[in-house]
């Protein structure tokens, strides 16, 4: 299982440099912060195909072409390019995403960086690991100490647009700085001890299905606003529902969560 997540996540990735180096326009999908390129389908069709071939009675998940519900209780969540705006603009931070569910529950997920060449594994019960060495979220205690991701696309809500905004703004003030590439880029960063926490307020499943147990395996918390962790229930709710997340250590979670809530 392991060599085989690595394998996909790799090829994958190499599509998506092949297609860099090409150039890759983007077209719109739902607005005018939602694009797509000619990788990201290549990039799924090649996942989706070996996942089929290997697991045939496995659900899949994939960000492109929907949820195939499976015979089995599990399901592989994909997202064949994370940061696909940053591609379209030539920026390095993007990459591939894989994870596995049993149930709703990740319990292995990959995420790698084509650019770098970098690949981190998490899987339950088994931490994280970038490149085959052990990583860990940082130990600094106070908020002011570190560098925080938060990461927001356009709302159709002007009023929603202007409470994440202040809610940013907070955070700017209470943080060494905020730092973002709104990308996977940004969990790897935060799950290996370089930033002290990560904020999006507009993702999917297939933008947290690996990243939620990357935080958790390296010791923090993956959480909704509220500070209840996030559950995923393909039964229950729609598969592509929207979920604002938190992710960061057991010391510096609380003080961002209060700080994006105006407690604090």
């Amino acid at each position: 299982m392991r060599d085989f997540l690595c394998e996909c996540l790799r090829d994958a990735g190499q599509v998506l440099l092949e297609h860099l180096a090409r150039g890759c326009p983007a077209q719109l999908k739902e607005n005018h912060s939602s694009v797509v390129t000619a990788a990201d389908l290549a990039s799924e069709a090649l996942i989706v195909a070996r996942l089929r071939e290997r697991f045939p009675d496995d659900g899949i998940i994939a960000e492109e072409t929907g949820f195939r519900p499976g015979r089995s209780r599990r399901t592989w969540v994909i997202d064949p390019l994370d940061g696909t705006s940053n591609f379209a603009a030539s920026l390095p931070w993007f990459g591939v995403m894989i994870a596995l569910l049993d149930g709703g529950t990740p319990i292995v997920g990959g995420l790698y960086l084509p650019v770098t060449d970098t690949l981190y594994l998490a899987e339950a019960g088994q931490g994280v690991q970038r490149d085959g060495q052990p990583v860990r979220l940082t130990d600094a205690t106070e908020l002011n100490t570190v560098l925080c991701a938060c990461c927001m696309d356009a709302s159709p809500d002007p009023s929603e647009n202007h409470r994440q905004a202040a809610a940013l703004g907070r955070l700017v003030n209470r943080a060494r700085n905020v730092r973002a590439t709104n990308s996977l880029v940004d969990v790897c960063y935060t799950v290996d001890g370089r930033l002290g926490g990560f904020v999006n307020y507009c993702t999917k499943i297939w933008d947290i299905a690996a990243p939620a147990l990357a935080f958790r395996e390296a010791g923090g918390r993956f959480t909704d606003l509220d500070g209840c962790d996030v559950v995923f229930r393909l039964d229950a709710e729609p598969f592509d529902r929207n979920y604002a997340v938190v992710g960061a250590s057991r010391a510096l979670h609380p003080q961002i969560l209060a700080v994006l809530r105006g407690d604090d």
